[in-house]
């Protein structure tokens, strides 16, 4: 008898084996594609033409999947973290902080624990 995932689809399978004994569980693996899911992302502090600033004190893993799409989406738009903490790891169990990830991404970021006012000013220089 197969493993099924809910008691219902055991109860199913019982019914369906009385009168069809060619039937079959799961037997089939198909691919399909997840229809693009247009979404609106709000940055927090407008800085200058297409320059955002986004306050993060928590960078959890729907939001950095978000940060990516929404760069990829929108080249033209700078978006530059400033973390509460930068040194934050992005999990438990990740030697990956916050800083790490956004350079890998090719975020600009600044850590709220530093001068980031002064580093601020320095990034609008570059």
């Amino acid at each position: 008898m197969p493993t099924f995932k809910s008691k219902f689809e055991a109860i199913v399978w019982k019914e369906l084996r009385k009168h069809y004994k060619s039937c079959k569980y799961e037997p089939d693996k198909h691919e399909y594609i997840q229809p693009v899911i247009h979404r609106k992302y709000i940055p927090d502090f407008k800085m200058a033409n297409n320059v955002y600033i986004e306050a993060k004190g928590k960078l959890d893993l729907a939001t950095r999947q978000k940060m990516v799409w929404f760069k990829q989406s929108n080249p033209h738009i700078t978006i530059i973290f400033l973390f509460m903490n930068a040194s934050n790891r992005i999990t438990k169990r990740s030697k990956t902080t916050y800083a790490e990830w956004a350079e890998k991404n090719g975020f600009l970021w600044l850590d709220f624990k530093g001068d980031w006012i002064n580093d601020y000013k320095k990034l609008k220089k570059e």
